[in-house]
């Protein structure tokens, strides 16, 4: 039966491998689970790039035969989430004025696309989750690794065994936290992402 303690998901499924670098702050509870591709062929080009960088990473990185890594403490923040779209314009499902200032923020003449994505992830970053989508500040990120062909802007397939890990994975942190199946989001849905990211993961 696994376990979370002091931030490490204690299972003989998972293998340790924290790279403190990518730890950005303490992260007061986690309201939500990202899951990601990394756009890399291997593990090991992720973990390089967290030695050599150590500016962006996710919680957990997946290899293509399912091997479970934990890369950094679940009770802290790090930077894997990006600039946020606007659930209210994603959903619909909040009030017209609501539509109306987030519709005026995204399409705002006069200023560029990067400037108008900025002002509308800090609209939506001071709401409280679930009226936002979830931020660095509150989510899990959980990294497949697949490849990504510049030419046909598409990611590879998630394997089976990343698949059958990840659906162990999700399972165990969703009950550890506290999370519902709505918790759980593709990382094109809440950040600008290339809409194939994670659209063969499956959970």
């Amino acid at each position: 039966m696994s376990a979370l303690v002091n931030g490490k998901l204690v299972d003989k499924k998972v293998t340790q491998k924290i790279y403190s670098k990518l730890h950005k702050g303490s992260m007061s509870s986690a309201n939500a689970i990202v899951v990601h591709q990394t756009g890399a062929p291997s593990a090991q080009h992720t973990f390089n790039s967290y030695t050599n960088a150590g500016e962006n990473g996710a919680h957990f990185l997946i290899d293509k035969q399912g091997a479970i890594y934990q890369t950094a403490l679940t009770n802290q923040i790090t930077y894997h989430v990006g600039k946020l779209k606007s659930r209210c314009l994603q959903t619909k499902a909040c009030s017209k004025n609501e539509v109306a200032a987030a519709t005026n923020i995204l399409f705002a003449k006069g200023q560029s696309f990067a400037v108008r994505v900025k002002n509308l992830h800090a609209h939506e970053k001071v709401k409280t989750y679930p009226d936002r989508y979830p931020t660095n500040s509150d989510s899990i990120g959980v990294e497949l690794v697949g490849n990504f062909d510049a030419a046909k802007k598409v990611y590879e397939a998630v394997s089976v065994n990343q698949n059958a890990s990840l659906k162990w994975l999700i399972a165990e942190l969703t009950k550890l936290l506290n999370l519902t199946a709505a918790d759980i989001y593709r990382h094109p849905t809440v950040s600008r992402k290339q809409a194939s990211e994670a659209a063969t993961a499956a959970w």
